[in-house]
């Protein structure tokens, strides 16, 4: 999982003992359903912020000003 997800082995086991991620534990191992790395992406994502007065200048026929 660490080498398809760009996440270091540390955060994912960090992930499985706090039982942050879906998994089924046999053995000596765990197995991780791909779905629960989606599951566990869509419940901690941060959406941004609509900030109406924000400085920054939009962009314009794709091309930034």
């Amino acid at each position: 999982m660490a080498h398809e997800s760009g996440w270091s082995v540390k955060s994912i086991r960090k992930l499985l003992a706090e039982r942050r991620i879906r998994h089924l534990k046999r053995g000596n191992r765990y197995l991780i359903p791909k779905s629960a790395i989606d599951d566990f992406l869509n419940a901690n994502m941060i959406e941004p912020e609509d900030r109406s007065g924000d400085l920054c200048v939009p962009e314009t026929n794709g091309a930034p000003l």
